[in-house]
């Protein structure tokens, strides 16, 4: 699921990645091999990867109220309590959970850690189990490094093509101007189906109800027929996704034990 974000700071932050890319050293090989792959050739470390993040949290928390106390906010915490230690094992990265006062439904991961669910999001969500559905998708995000490969791989698109045409005078503004189109940046299919997957793992290893994310996907569904649904925009809940849930919250009541996160 991915917000989007205000493009006030979207250009700051397109320049902070061109500095992060140029002068922390971002591996850039085997530009010009025909039909090489481009996650490969664009690599952005982990500390790339986390200064990245940290600095669009700091724009998208200069932007909007981040909600610090209240029943929402430790409710959101409570979760994010029993699901990110399962996410930190897997990629250890400094997650952060926070709360954004807006009425919109939706929750968003950035590269690196953090991650920003929204109030209308909370409003929507009738139990601890359905939030928990929704971090543990988020959470996949981020281990597997969902928005980092995307931006890489855009990065490397812009770069190969000026670099192809011996204009290096615009590099700069090449990753300046891709930048962190984050309100721009949507997952694929793969990605959306490893996030609940996995994301599943992660709320049912921490004790949620394995049912919580095919009703919450429903709920949606029906919140969305005015388009209110912002997340839907970019991650549509297909009947597939529905079924798929609902196969997973079966097979797991039947055998709980095969449900280790790994």
């Amino acid at each position: 699921m991915q917000n989007k974000i205000n493009n006030k700071y979207t250009a700051r932050l397109g320049a902070t990645l061109a500095a992060v890319s140029l002068m922390g050293g971002v591996a850039l090989t085997g530009a010009g091999c025909k039909g090489a792959n481009l996650g490969n050739v664009f690599t952005m470390s982990k500390s790339q990867e986390v200064q990245i993040g940290q600095q669009a949290a700091a724009d998208i928390e200069r932007e909007n109220k981040i909600v610090t106390s209240g029943a929402q906010y430790e409710q959101l915490q409570r979760v994010a309590a029993r699901i990110m230690p399962l996410a930190r094992r897997d990629y250890d990265v400094p997650f952060t959970v926070k709360l954004i006062e807006n009425k919109q439904v939706n929750a968003f991961a950035l590269p690196g850690g953090p991650i920003y669910f929204y109030t209308g999001l909370l409003d929507l969500a009738s139990s601890d189990d359905e939030v928990a559905s929704v971090l543990g998708h988020e959470a996949t995000h981020v281990v597997k490094r969902h928005s980092a490969k995307q931006i890489s791989d855009a990065q490397a698109k812009g770069l190969i093509a000026q670099l192809a045409l011996g204009n290096s005078s615009r590099t700069v503004q090449t990753l300046a101007g891709i930048g962190l189109q984050l309100d721009q940046l949507s997952y694929s299919r793969e990605a959306e189906s490893q996030s609940d997957e996995l994301g599943f793992r992660y709320m049912t290893q921490a004790g949620y109800k394995p049912e919580a994310m095919a009703s919450f996907f429903r709920k949606m569904g029906k919140a969305n027929g005015g388009g209110g649904v912002e997340f839907l925009q970019s991650h549509p809940v297909t009947n597939k996704r529905v079924e798929a849930a609902d196969k997973r919250a079966k097979a797991y009541q039947a055998n709980p034990g095969a449900n280790t996160v790994k």
